[in-house]
């Protein structure tokens, strides 16, 4: 008979690591101390002795949940609130001995930075005879959140019937008469985009109107006229770039000349002139106003 007795094995079960993955994970910036990372667990076996390296790893700590039969993991928290417009991407290690994972971790905005205007009060002064549609002052404003919650709106509290504020550029633009008007004064807001709007400080704008005297005498309706426009560098496309300054006809229309490559569009009824492509050079724009009676004086803009 063969003998027989009994055999004890230790077995040492080693678990994956996943080792050549990357992990990405996401947080909300100003979290409370101990906040979860989204989409960061690890499996780590048995091994207890993971370390965290990178640029400001202390900003978290890994924490390890225990599992049943060594089915071991690791996460990771926060150990500060942490700010976006700080650091808005983590690029770390979890250091293991049988090697190492990397670990991203994206910090998302929250709408806390108030917007506001970069510049203060204004005062600026405006004819009677200003046309409509002309941009009298523009205003700006930053924002440090990002993407929907750094979004900035300008606009005027009390609303004014004189004056309208463009809602993504911030210009005010005059869109009713001057005349018999001494001052405008237009409160100016700025608000965020996030789903609970952020309000920054209002701003004023002064607007002195000034009256001319004496009418200058009509020039015949034949002479050409030049004038020069100068188009600043941050103007963007479908900004009013100039007005032209006719009232010597009650009905007339205006016209653009070789309008397929012209750098600006021009209203018919108003002749008021925007920018319709970038300027990378001086151009000449001829434009024809044209009288119901027929006659047409010319004039020569050089943006």
């Amino acid at each position: 008979m063969t003998p027989t007795g009994p055999v004890l094995l230790h077995l040492l079960l080693l678990l994956p690591v996943c080792l050549s993955a990357r992990y990405f994970g996401h947080i909300a910036e100003n979290s409370p101390v101990g906040t979860p990372v989204s989409g960061v667990l690890l499996l780590v076996g048995s091994y207890l002795n993971a370390s965290l390296t990178g640029d400001y790893a202390s900003d978290f700590r890994l924490v390890h949940h225990h599992g049943h039969h060594r089915d071991h993991h690791v996460g990771l928290v926060s150990a500060k609130a942490l700010d976006r417009e700080f650091i808005a991407m983590y690029e770390l290690t979890v250091q293991l001995p049988r090697g190492a994972a990397a670990v991203q971790v994206e910090v998302s905005d929250r709408n806390d930075n108030i917007p506001q205007f970069t510049g203060g009060n204004r005062s600026v002064e405006a004819h009677a005879l200003t046309p409509l549609g002309t941009e009298l002052a523009r205003f700006d404003a930053k924002d440090g959140d990002a993407e929907r919650n750094g979004r900035v709106t300008f606009y005027a509290l009390p609303e004014s019937h004189l004056l309208h504020v463009v809602p993504q550029t911030g210009q005010v633009r005059l869109v009713r008469s001057l005349l018999g008007v001494r001052q405008v004064t237009l409160r100016l807001f700025v608000r965020d985009g996030g789903s609970v709007a952020l309000i920054g400080d209002p701003v004023f704008l002064h607007i002195n109107v000034c009256r001319s005297g004496k009418l200058r005498k009509p020039r015949a309706l034949t002479e050409d006229l030049t004038y020069s426009v100068s188009v600043p560098e941050q103007a963007r496309l479908g900004d009013l770039v100039f007005t032209v300054p006719d009232q010597r006809f009650e009905q007339r229309w205006f016209q653009l000349v070789s309008e397929a490559d012209s750098p600006v569009q021009i209203e018919r009824d108003s002749g008021r002139m925007y920018l319709a492509r970038v300027l990378l050079e001086p151009a000449e724009v001829l434009v024809k106003i044209h009288n119901f009676r027929g006659k047409k004086p010319f004039y020569l803009l050089t943006p």
